[in-house]
């Protein structure tokens, strides 16, 4: 899924990056090392200076991060890269489920989808263990 194909306007990819930045606050800080995936990921999608800053002023505010997307097709591909995002440490915690659910019930997206979404990261989590386990063998 390309970025670029679903989310088409500047607002849809500052939305987006607004609610992964929120994910990886709902545990803690913001590492700089994280924000500055975040800024490479703005200049990927071609975002202006404006919403770089935007982006960047995030790290240490304090305020409740909102989100918002035109299509049903742009939620749900938030929620997909969400997931995965969050389970990029091989752990999907109780702080980033519960951010989830939040964010999918302000977003106006049923939680059974937001379960169908992290049934098939977990499922592709597994599948990704069992292909490393083949290359143990003989």
């Amino acid at each position: 899924m390309d970025v670029n194909a679903i989310l088409t306007t500047e607002v849809g990819k500052v939305n987006f990056l607004k609610g992964l930045i929120r994910l990886a606050k709902c545990d803690g800080e913001l590492p700089e090392e994280e924000l500055m995936f975040y800024q490479k990921a703005a200049d990927a999608m071609g975002l202006g200076e404006e919403a770089k800053k935007l982006i960047n002023g995030m790290k240490n505010s304090r305020e409740k991060i909102d989100v918002n997307f035109k299509t049903n097709k742009e939620k749900m591909f938030f929620l997909i890269q969400a997931v995965q995002l969050c389970w990029i440490d091989n752990k999907y915690v109780d702080s980033e489920r519960q951010e989830m659910r939040m964010i999918t019930n302000e977003l106006g997206v049923s939680l059974g989808a937001l379960e169908k979404v992290e049934k098939w990261v977990s499922e592709g989590i597994e599948w990704n263990k069992r292909g490393d386990k083949l290359l143990e063998l003989k």
